[in-house]
């Protein structure tokens, strides 16, 4: 035990490093326990789509989700989440929900919000829709002439 501390305090450097990179190896291991949504990749995605039929909302702006987003999905930006405007999307409460968030920072928040009115199957898709977009994935584009 005495060659322990005596190790310790001649590398205190190295043992710091060390001490460091093991609680960033047990956060990110353990982040993901405590985050109430399962994030989930393309395929996933379109399983859940087909098979459970997942609800897809998108969470970007407006302007954003006009340029191209999923088929049938809901928009509903980040600001009506979190002023608890979900009343379009009320009925779907027992539905797997996919998430589309663009902020990762973000998403503990917003998943916060949809567990305080009642939505409990909630997925986020990763990395919003820019995997979707390099995998050239289908997006639908609102035409302009279509308003």
């Amino acid at each position: 035990m005495q060659e322990l501390f005596l190790f310790v305090s001649e590398h205190i450097i190295l043992v710091s490093i060390w001490f460091i990179c093991l609680t960033i190896l047990i956060f990110s291991f353990t982040k993901n326990m405590f985050l109430k949504s399962i994030i989930i990749n393309n395929i996933q995605a379109i399983q859940l789509i087909d098979k459970n039929k997942a609800i897809i909302i998108d969470t970007r702006t407006d302007e954003i989700f006009q340029t191209g987003h999923i088929l049938n999905s809901i928009n509903i930006p980040l600001e009506n989440i979190f002023l608890g405007n979900l009343n379009q999307i009320k009925e779907f409460k027992k539905s797997p929900i996919i998430l589309i968030i663009n902020n990762s920072y973000e998403y503990n928040k917003c998943i916060k919000h949809f567990l305080k009115y009642g939505f409990n199957n909630i997925y986020i898709l990763k990395n919003a829709l820019n995997d979707w977009n390099c995998n050239h994935l289908p997006l639908f584009i609102n035409n302009i002439h279509d308003k």
